[in-house]
C-alpha cells in the first residue's frame, strides 16, 4: 500500500503496489524529517524482502525534487553507507530518475562521500527505469504482471504534488 509523508516544502511517496518493485517519488525539498522517514520505511521494506528471500528493485524518482541542502547531502551519504549486507543481498538494483543538472551535480558530490551511492543506476525517465526494472525482475524469476502501461503516481501522491504546486 502506498505511503506518504509531507510537510510544507516537500513530500515523499513510497509506492509498493508493484512489489518487488518499489517506486519512491520525491517532490520539492526533502528535509531531514522526510529523509529519516524514507530511510526507516525503506529499511523495513527491504528487510521484509530479505526475510522472504525475494530480491527487489527500488526506483527513486527525483524529477520533482529540488537540490538537496548540505545537511541532506550528508544524510544521503550516511544513509547509503549504512546499508547492511542483508539489505544489499535483497536488492537486485537501485535506480535513480533525475532530469535536473543541479540534482545530478548534488548526486555526484554525495558520491564523493559515499562510494555505495556510486552503485545507483541513473535513468532520464521513469518509464525507462520501470522498463529496466521489469526486465531485471523477470530475469530474476519475479515478473511484475500487474504493472501494465506507464507508471501512475497513486492518488495520495497526486494530491501532494498539487498541494506543493509541483
Amino acid at each position: 500500500m502506498p505511503d506518504l509523508r509531507q510537510n510544507a516544502k516537500g513530500a515523499v511517496v513510497v509506492d509498493d503496489r508493484y512489489s518487488p518493485l518499489v517506486i519512491t517519488t520525491f517532490m520539492g525539498e526533502t528535509d531531514l524529517e522526510l529523509g529519516r522517514w524514507f530511510a526507516d520505511l525503506n529499511k523495513k521494506i527491504v528487510l521484509q524482502h530479505a526475510a522472504t528471500g525475494r530480491r527487489m528493485v527500488s526506483i527513486c524518482d527525483a524529477t520533482l525534487a529540488t537540490k538537496p541542502t548540505p545537511d541532506m547531502r550528508r544524510f544521503w551519504a550516511e544513509f547509503s553507507n549504512s546499508t547492511t549486507q542483508t539489505m544489499k543481498g535483497a536488492t537486485l538494483a537501485t535506480f535513480l530518475v533525475m532530469t535536473s543538472p543541479l540534482l545530478r551535480g548534488a548526486i555526484t558530490a554525495i558520491g564523493w562521500l559515499s562510494p555505495a551511492l556510486r552503485e545507483l543506476e541513473s535513468f532520464p525517465t521513469l518509464d525507462e527505469a520501470v522498463r529496466e526494472a521489469k526486465g531485471r525482475l523477470a530475469g530474476a524469476g519475479t515478473p511484475i504482471a500487474q504493472l501494465v502501461g506507464p507508471y501512475e503516481l497513486p492518488e495520495l501522491g497526486v494530491k501532494a504534488r498539487s498541494a506543493l504546486g509541483a
